[in-house]
C-alpha cells in the first residue's frame, strides 16, 4: 500500500504539472496526518495492528493511497467540476477505503461515523485542488 501507488503516480503523472500537483498532494498528506493524530488522540478510532513498529497501517493509507489518488484525480480531466472529483475522493476514502481496512482488522471505529470522514475527505480534496490552481506555481524567472 505504500510503494505501488507511488509507482503508479510516477508512471502516469503529467510531467508538465507534476510539481504543482505533488505540492497539493503534500498538503493533503500533512492535513490527513494531523487530523489522524487528533482523531486517534481523542479516541474516535484506533489501529489495532502495526505493520512496522514505527507506523500504523493508516500511515500507508494517509501518505500513499489518498494523496496519490487525489493527485491522479487532479490531473485526469482537469476541466471537470472539482466538486464531482471531491465527492468521488470522499466516497472512495470514507465508504470504500476505511471499511476495507476495517474488514481486514487494520482500522477500528470507536466513536466515529464514516459520514464525517466523507465530509472531511471531500473538503480536503477541494482544498488541495484549490491549492494546486494557485498562480504562484508559474515559472520562476
Amino acid at each position: 500500500m505504500i510503494i505501488i501507488p507511488w509507482v503508479i503516480w510516477l508512471v502516469f503523472r503529467d510531467r508538465n504539472s507534476s510539481a504543482r500537483i505533488f505540492a497539493a498532494g503534500l498538503l493533503l498528506m500533512v492535513l490527513s496526518e494531523v487530523l489522524d493524530i487528533v482523531g486517534v488522540g481523542l479516541g474516535k478510532w484506533a489501529y489495532p495492528v502495526k505493520v512496522i513498529p514505527i507506523a500504523t497501517v493508516s500511515f500507508s493509507f494517509r501518505l500513499s493511497l489518498l494523496p496519490v489518488f487525489a493527485m491522479l484525480l487532479m490531473q485526469i480531466k482537469p476541466k471537470l467540476n472539482p466538486f464531482i472529483k471531491a465527492m468521488i475522493f470522499g466516497i472512495f476514502g470514507a465508504y470504500i477505503g476505511l471499511p476495507l481496512l476495517s474488514v481486514i482488522d487494520l482500522y477500528k471505529k470507536i466513536d466515529w461515523s464514516l459520514h464525517y470522514s466523507f465530509i472531511i475527505l471531500t473538503i480536503m480534496y477541494l482544498l488541495a485542488h484549490w491549492f494546486s490552481r494557485r498562480k504562484s506555481f508559474q515559472a520562476v524567472e
